[in-house]
């Protein structure tokens, strides 16, 4: 019987074999092939979840390194080839961040297997020698294969690292081209990036993109020049088929798909999105692709391993005694006490994140730098409060404000100064930082939002043009409590950050007889102190609108949602 079984399925068997033998001598180019990418960018030092207070969302926590290492590694699984993009501003936005001088972070993203890391300004704080020790060559801490196009070695004017990498993954060669930020962290002062040059990129990418794009079947951009500049540059240059942006906090939902072709992705900030792609190809010609944003909410278990790493990292920053052995690489300051002490309490949600649709966009003003420009101003006794439109912070709820907060909106160890200015500098400071915020040319623009302001209030019209945009500027009298008009020729106090290297500068702004804000040992604070010391004697309750917007700003261009308007 059973030979008869077998006569007769022997020429079954016959043809699969011959099927399986045929199948396996075509040319693997005749296959269809799927090929993974997934992106991450902008996390700014968060390893924790983080409070969701943007308008017109769900209330919920999110982020968290532990519930995105449950995303990455659920991809991974399911494509062991899959290619983990990171880009950039990692290693700064938190005190776990700064005290480590960006080691925390490291030591829990090296076990997400990151492939190629295109790094953010932020991500060069603490200066050439350690970025080269967390990220260059064999001995680097971070093996995540940066790959900079447009950063030279001021000593030999050579590229710092290779400008991009040709990998084959599943017989298709794709080529990744990696650019930094042109903008290092050059407020902290000029020997954080010494040693170092940037650009803007605009030549590299015609350049590599053109090399790069006769010898590889899919070509890859990963940039931390932000998505008005990414798309720029993409239009000018045609030839990438997807970019991976960084460095404008956007968030594409959708992609931004150019009449080009090319396709690129952003991912918002602290962790709390990453982005799934998804290629099809066949004969090495891209058939589609699928693009999907995760939002990394409650909804996402945490992974055990990575919470237990988390909490062992953050173990030192929460004791009592071993916090405050932590010294301020910048300020030399020591850490206080435990970082999740509360510390304060504030009456209003605390963040900078709202779209330009909505009433104060982030663009604009942000209740937190409204919060903190408080501080600066009470605690110096100067008549205006200033800070930077800077795009890192966190999102702090009503109610108790713990250290941390403190240093996700400032990780950096400024001390605070007041200085003299008169009206007119003030006046040219408000509409240099629209221009460098609102102009039509991405390359126009100088990073950054509109600097946040305490005892001070303006209209805007975003629309006008350059040097016009403001008007009806006015300063909280003292002794009146009311606000007069900005006077051309008053002389005013102002207070804002102020660093070692640059003694007559606050906030990189020219100004005179500047004294530093210090406390009874007559010690100078840095920025955090000074807010923790205002806390302790006001609840944070900040005004808001202290920028009235007289026209919307710029419709979207794409299907998302901006924070920022595009060009």
């Amino acid at each position: 019987m059973k030979k008869v079984i077998f006569f007769f399925l022997l020429p079954v068997l016959i043809i699969i074999g011959g099927i399986a033998y045929f199948e396996s001598q075509k040319d693997p180019k005749d296959k269809e092939v799927f090929i993974s990418f997934v992106h991450i960018g902008d996390i700014h030092g968060h390893l924790l979840p983080r409070e969701n207070l943007r308008f017109g969302e769900d209330k919920f926590t999110q982020g968290g390194l532990a519930r995105l290492f449950t995303i990455v590694n659920h991809l991974r699984e399911r494509d062991e080839d899959m290619i983990l993009i990171n880009t950039g501003d990692t290693i700064q936005g938190s005190a776990e961040a700064l005290f480590t001088r960006g080691e925390a972070l490291v030591e829990v993203l090296n076990t997400f297997g990151i492939d190629y890391y295109a790094p953010g300004n932020w991500d060069w704080l603490y200066g050439k020698a350690r970025f080269e020790e967390l990220f260059v060559g064999e001995k680097a801490l971070a093996p995540w294969n940066p790959l900079m196009a447009n950063l030279y070695d001021t000593a030999t004017d050579k590229l710092f690292v290779a400008p991009y990498k040709i990998q084959i993954v599943k017989g298709v060669k794709i080529g990744f081209i990696g650019f930094t930020s042109e903008y290092g962290p050059a407020l902290v002062g000029d020997s954080v990036v010494d040693g170092l040059k940037f650009s803007n990129g605009d030549v590299e990418f015609k350049r590599y993109v053109t090399e790069l794009r006769p010898q590889v079947d899919v070509l890859v951009v990963l940039s931390e020049l932000g998505l008005a500049k990414n798309i720029q540059l993409a239009k000018e240059t045609p030839g990438v088929n997807f970019l991976f942006s960084s460095g404008m906090h956007e968030e594409t939902s959708k992609p931004v798909v150019l009449e080009n072709g090319t396709v690129l992705m952003e991912e918002g900030q602290d962790g709390t999105r990453l982005g799934e792609l998804n290629i099809l190809l066949k004969n090495n010609k891209l058939l589609g692709y699928k693009f999907k944003m995760h939002i990394v909410d409650e909804k996402i278990p945490e992974n055990t391993e990575i919470a237990a790493l988390v909490e062992k990292v953050r173990a030192p920053f929460v004791d009592a005694k071993q916090s405050k052995e932590f010294v301020n690489p910048f300020s030399k300051r020591h850490l206080k006490g435990p970082i999740d002490e509360v510390i304060g309490e504030t009456q209003v949600d605390l963040h900078r994140s709202t779209f330009s649709a909505f009433e104060m966009p982030a663009v604009v003003e942000g209740s937190s730098h409204d919060f903190i420009t408080d501080a600066f101003r009470v605690q110096s006794g100067a008549d205006i409060g200033l800070i930077r439109g800077f795009r890192y912070g966190t999102h702090v709820k009503k109610g108790d404000i713990r250290r941390e907060d403190l240093y996700h909106f400032i990780p950096m160890g400024p001390f605070v100064a007041k200085g003299e200015m008169r009206g007119k500098q003030i006046k040219d400071i408000i509409e240099h930082n629209a221009e460098g915020s609102l102009a039509g040319s991405a390359s126009d623009r100088k990073g950054g939002w509109l600097f946040g302001w305490s005892g001070l209030h303006y209209d805007l019209n975003p629309n006008e043009q350059k040097g016009k945009r403001s008007s009806h500027i006015t300063v909280l009298d003292k002794k009146t409590r009311t606000y007069l008009p900005l006077e051309m020729d008053k002389v005013y106090t102002v207070a804002s950050y102020n660093y070692d290297e640059e003694p007559e500068y606050i906030n990189e702004i020219k100004a005179e007889k500047l004294t530093r804000v210090l406390n009874a040992k007559n010690e100078a604070l840095d920025a955090t102190e000074v807010a923790e010391a205002y806390l302790k004697n006001h609840k944070a309750k900040p005004e808001l609108n202290r920028i009235r917007l007289l026209k919307p700003l710029r419709a979207p261009t794409y299907t998302n949602k901006e924070i920022q308007p595009l060009p």
